[in-house]
């Protein structure tokens, strides 16, 4: 029994050591919660009724992303990956989403990506008389 013991400590530390295993603790680009609320006020999601009450906007194209969950502890929550969007949008030049829509993502266990997230969404802008000409 002892030498079974030894062998799968031997297997353990040789998969660890190697980098087939790859144990995640957190993720060091993870906003704060502050910053995801400021996130959230700069690019709000929009539904087609409070779409539909305005004509002040225009869509313009969409987004996506895919979050990967590395590791065995690791977490990747849908609020995360819509940060994610919210961040692509702004960069963008948007100021707003709507249609957001999640769903289960590809995996690649080679990757090490044992469970992932994607979502879509289609980029607002919000247009006022004085930007309606740009």
């Amino acid at each position: 029994m002892n030498s079974f013991r030894l062998l799968t400590t031997a297997l353990l530390i040789a998969l660890f050591s190697s980098g087939c295993v790859n144990v995640e603790l957190g993720d060091a680009s993870q906003m704060t919660s502050e910053e995801a609320a400021k996130l959230e006020q700069q690019v709000p999601i929009y539904t087609e009724t409070q779409l539909a009450a305005n004509n002040d906007y225009i869509r313009a194209g969409s987004v996506d992303t895919v979050v990967c969950r590395h590791g065995l502890v690791a977490t990747t929550t849908q609020d995360r990956v819509v940060d994610l969007l919210r961040q692509k949008a702004l960069a963008a030049g948007a100021n707003g989403l709507t249609d957001v829509s999640c769903e289960p993502g590809p995996v690649d266990e080679f990757s090490g990506c044992a469970v992932s997230t994607a979502c879509q969404a289609t980029l607002i802008k919000t247009v006022t008389p004085d930007t309606a000409n740009n």
